[in-house]
């Protein structure tokens, strides 16, 4: 048994950008000031010869010093097995999360998933995974948005010969299927991202990320407009992009500066939605 330990914590702003939805309703410029707590850790094991168990658990809180804006916190866990396959891997298991939702809220996420990763050569990989779960509200005004998801992921990574850098590729396909009266309905998504890594050193690593998903709902929503024939199935277009620096300054110490903006368009003007949000946050391993 190998357990492993970690706490991160620091400060940070949160900025609403102006969107077609704050031109609505306001709100454009917010500067909020947080403060990110991160804890958590987890266990690896042997089981017999073939297979590993690994098992996680992970706290996140963010506190906002806005007294109107809602604090998050976040609980995820997962617990899995995996296996060599020649020169592949394969692993399953179960995961989810408990996230709060404002007003005494929970939102409850759990399912089971796998994914094959499969080696080509020195430097390439391939990784192919699916998951089912369930994304539940318990109570409340948003028991409605319960609703069961199966998804579908691709990625390949490369490895430059130096061996500092390695980028990814990958893409996703999702189907929701509400199982209560979400005003929307079902929905289909499908997306892909990339991810660049690089070791400047040592102790500095830089990573760039960015994602698009478009999300397509069933359903036409009456409630943001009177006229019948302006009735719309809605059409959402999401953009996130982010950079991170980790910097080892000490054994089992490390500073870890963040950027990331998002962008979600939307053909309802009431739903668009876009932030840029920056952190510093120091983490210690254990």
């Amino acid at each position: 048994w190998q357990p492993f330990y970690y706490a991160e914590t620091g400060i940070g702003n949160y900025r609403q950008n102006s969107s077609s939805s704050t031109d609505i309703f306001g709100g454009a410029g917010n500067n909020d000031t947080f403060l990110p707590i991160r804890v958590g850790g987890g266990v690896n094991a042997n089981v017999g010869e073939r297979h590993s168990f690994t098992g996680t658990l992970d706290y996140r809180f963010r506190w906002y010093d806005d007294s109107d804006r809602r604090n998050d916190s976040d609980w995820r866990w997962n617990v899995n097995l995996s296996r060599p396959v020649d020169d592949d891997n394969l692993r399953f298991g179960m995961r989810g999360r408990v996230s709060y939702r404002g007003d005494s809220q929970h939102r409850n996420d759990w399912g089971v998933f796998a994914d094959y990763r499969m080696g080509f050569g020195e430097r390439d990989q391939v990784t192919i995974g699916g998951e089912v779960r369930e994304r539940r509200y318990p109570n409340g005004p948003e028991r409605d948005r319960t609703r069961d998801i199966a998804q579908l992921t691709a990625s390949w990574t490369h490895s430059l010969p130096n061996g500092r850098t390695s980028f990814t590729l990958g893409g996703q396909l999702t189907q929701e299927w509400a199982t209560q009266e979400r005003p929307d309905g079902n929905a289909s998504f499908w997306g892909v991202n990339g991810e660049v890594d690089h070791s400047f050193g040592d102790t500095l690593d830089g990573l760039f990320w960015w994602s698009y998903d478009n999300e397509s709902y069933d359903d036409e929503r009456p409630d943001y407009t009177t006229d019948p024939d302006l009735l719309l199935t809605r059409n959402d277009d999401l953009w996130h992009f982010g950079a991170s620096l980790v910097w080892g300054f000490a054994r089992g110490w490390s500073l870890r500066p963040t950027i990331e903006y998002n962008w979600e368009d939307s053909n309802i003007d009431e739903l668009a939605y876009s932030s840029t949000e920056l952190w510093l946050t120091v983490r210690k391993s254990f």
